[in-house]
């Protein structure tokens, strides 16, 4: 199954192309067609494939969900998985807020005041603000026009919840929160991509130093830096 996973992650397989034979895709891994026909049964629970009675299994179109998901997954397994995400969202969300820079109409600058104002009223009254917090960072995705990546960042702060609402426990955090999502907007309304970018940037490392910070340990090596040092030490 996984091999079948890997190829449609690498585009060999694309949404809609039909899979080769059950006697094809046996023969190319190796493996008996009782075991091939369980992995494709498990395919299709996850969504990834569609089986259609006399036509034959085609790759399923895949909503942007099913990319996410993996990563909650990870989260869960692997503590030390936070960084690699923190990684990614540090890679993804910025060109998101340049994009929204050039792209954000009115209603969607209104948009972001209103979610602003509802998350300052909820730092008054002592709460954290997190779902505002959350809505803020989506209605940044909705301003590009891009509906994969209203889906992706909405994946993102699902699975980073927590996170969320422990960094914003920090003393200080809430408001340091509110301020950096200001300067977002600011640089969204005057359609600076460049500094949309820097803002956004700068809000996830704050907002990832405020996560670390408050642990009681270091956080541990990112994935990717584990893979990295076993290369060095091996070459």
């Amino acid at each position: 199954m996984s091999q079948i996973h890997e190829l449609i992650r690498e585009g060999k397989f694309k949404a809609g192309d039909q899979l080769p034979s059950e006697r094809e895709l046996a023969e190319t891994f190796k493996v008996s067609r009782t075991s091939l026909r369980e992995a494709l049964r498990a395919l299709e629970t996850e969504g990834l494939v569609v089986s259609r009675t006399g036509t034959g299994t085609f790759v399923a179109d895949l909503p942007i969900e099913s990319l996410v998901a993996p990563l909650a997954t990870l989260l869960i397994e692997q503590k030390s998985a936070l960084a690699d995400i923190f990684e990614t969202r540090k890679l993804i969300e910025p060109h998101i807020a340049s994009l929204a820079a050039g792209r954000a109409t009115k209603r969607d600058i209104e948009r972001m005041k209103r979610i602003l104002q509802k998350q300052r009223e909820e730092v008054d009254r002592g709460a954290t603000g997190v779902e505002e917090d959350a809505e803020f960072h989506f209605s940044i995705a909705r301003a590009t026009q891009n509906h994969a990546l209203e889906k992706l960042v909405s994946g993102l702060m699902d699975i980073l919840s927590h996170s969320r609402e422990e960094s914003l426990q920090t003393p200080g955090r809430r408001l340091a929160s509110l301020e950096s999502h200001h300067k977002i907007l600011s640089a969204i309304q005057d359609h600076d991509k460049q500094e949309a970018r820097a803002a956004m940037l700068r809000h996830i490392e704050q907002v990832e130093q405020s996560v670390f910070s408050g642990k009681k340990k270091k956080p541990q090596i990112s994935i990717g830096q584990t893979r990295l040092e076993e290369e060095r030490r091996t070459s």
